[in-house]
């Protein structure tokens, strides 16, 4: 039953202090050029952040490439929407990302699932003791009533007294920062490990897209990037190392091994996860802000039902989206719930590099009963004024399975190359920042051995 989605992104509150960042961005200007590194991890999410910390703590020559930009994170619409990115999975499901330092972590909700230690254990891989040292480092707790939001504790009374099983999430927040309640820079994201790697001596580059990883008699040796000198021109480099991680998402991970040589990946179709928030307006509650995505259920053993209620950066987002304009100010009054259903594995990944999937009609029938439970759960609570938003994809996971296209090491058909992020996470792991960092900490305990 932990695991529930965490269903909708929210905007990332972990800051960190101005010397750290200011060590940080001294050496990003260090162009390594032809440098030779033990490490190299394309991506800075959870899972490639969790390998370069681990690597570089243990003395390893690390190289982080990240895509994105490495402007500190702020609160507001303007700050968010300049990191934000989409993925089409066909017609209008789109799933949402954020290229930055840390990733996706800058927009989730700071949901923490534990990792199903028995299917990773029916896959080849002991995660326990990477958990129980993530567990001992993370700030991880369920959080108090006061720093959630209100609309959020009144659906979940709601939800217990209609007899529902709920489950109360953990939060990778640190309270020690939300003396006065709510505080934007408590979440933790990928972004403080960056920060732990780069202290411990790795080296990160900024607006760097991975273009191939260089092969030579099916050893991996590099990567071959393209570095944005100007917004219309870029300058292609290589770098070598001699262990090569891929963590660059896990909608990019499986273009990037494509046009790397590796042609077998997404050749049983992917998973989506499709999702939608109901929203609605409730009186009489004071509209504080608050932590969202601390409980949830799961209805016919695939349709996940959780808190959706969001920041207030995020609410005006999402109602800008939906072009509910006379809503992008109510959010005092708003009151949400989301829904994630768990699909089939089913579509393609073309040879131009898109993603192509069509919902079953089994999909549309989970989806709308998904709703009518929001729905009822909303009404129950006091809410009115009730749509819909559009669909989106939660993920794209599947594309690379563990003992296929993987083995119990992460490493692929080329010796070398390896993945840590959510495109080789089970199907059913649907809240994976726990999960990645686990797999990050497995992975680099095992490259550790070899560098």
């Amino acid at each position: 039953m932990e695991k529930c989605q965490d269903l909708s992104p929210s905007l990332t509150t972990f800051m960190h202090s101005r010397d750290a960042w200011s060590h940080l961005e001294a050496r990003l200007d260090k162009q390594p050029g032809n440098a030779e590194f033990d490490a190299i991890v394309i991506g800075s999410g959870p899972g490639g952040a969790t390998v370069a910390r681990e690597l570089s703590r243990r003395g390893s020559r690390v190289l982080i490439l990240e895509r994105g930009g490495n402007a500190p994170l702020r609160d507001g619409l303007f700050a968010t929407v300049s990191i934000l990115n989409g993925v089409s999975v066909g017609g209008k499901i789109f799933m949402g990302r954020a290229l930055t330092t840390g990733g996706t972590t800058a927009v989730y909700l700071g949901s923490a699932v534990r990792p199903p230690l028995e299917t990773f254990r029916s896959l080849g891989i002991d995660l326990s003791m990477a958990l129980e040292e993530a567990e001992s480092e993370l700030p991880l707790a369920t959080l108090p009533d006061a720093l959630l939001r209100p609309p959020s504790l009144k659906l979940r009374d709601s939800a217990m007294a209609m007899g529902h099983e709920l489950v109360i999430r953990r939060m990778l927040v640190d309270q020690s920062t939300c003396t006065s309640g709510y505080s934007y820079r408590a979440k933790w994201t990928a972004r403080s490990y960056v920060e732990d790697a780069v202290r411990n001596g790795a080296t990160l580059i900024n607006g760097a897209r991975a273009r191939r990883v260089l092969v030579d008699q099916g050893r991996a040796i590099g990567v071959e990037y393209e570095l944005g000198k100007t917004r219309r021109q870029a300058e292609t480099r290589q770098v070598f190392g001699s262990k090569i991680v891929v963590a660059a998402g896990c909608a990019s991970t499986p273009l990037l091994l494509r046009a790397s040589g590796i042609r077998n990946v997404a050749n049983r179709g992917f998973f989506c996860h499709p999702s939608f928030a109901v929203f609605g307006t409730i009186s009489g509650l004071k509209g504080t802000e608050g932590f969202g995505g601390s409980w949830g259920f799961i209805v016919d053993n695939d349709i996940h039902i959780g808190d959706a209620n969001f920041d207030r950066t995020v609410h005006r987002l999402l109602m800008l989206r939906e072009r509910k304009w006379l809503r992008v100010f109510r959010y005092g009054n708003a009151i949400a719930v989301g829904v994630m259903i768990m699909d089939g594995p089913g579509g393609e990944l073309r040879e131009d590099g898109r993603y192509y999937k069509e919902l079953a009609a089994e999909d549309g029938a989970k989806l709308a009963k998904g709703e009518e439970v929001a729905r009822r759960l909303i009404e129950h609570a006091g809410g009115k004024n009730l749509f819909r938003t559009f669909v989106n994809a939660s993920s794209i996971t599947g594309t690379l399975r563990i003992q296929e296209h993987v083995d119990e090491n992460l490493q692929t058909e080329y010796r070398g190359l390896y993945v840590c992020d959510g495109s080789v996470v089970p199907p059913d792991v649907v809240t994976p920042t726990l999960t990645l960092i686990c797999l990050g900490k497995y992975l680099a305990n095992h490259l550790s051995r070899s560098i």
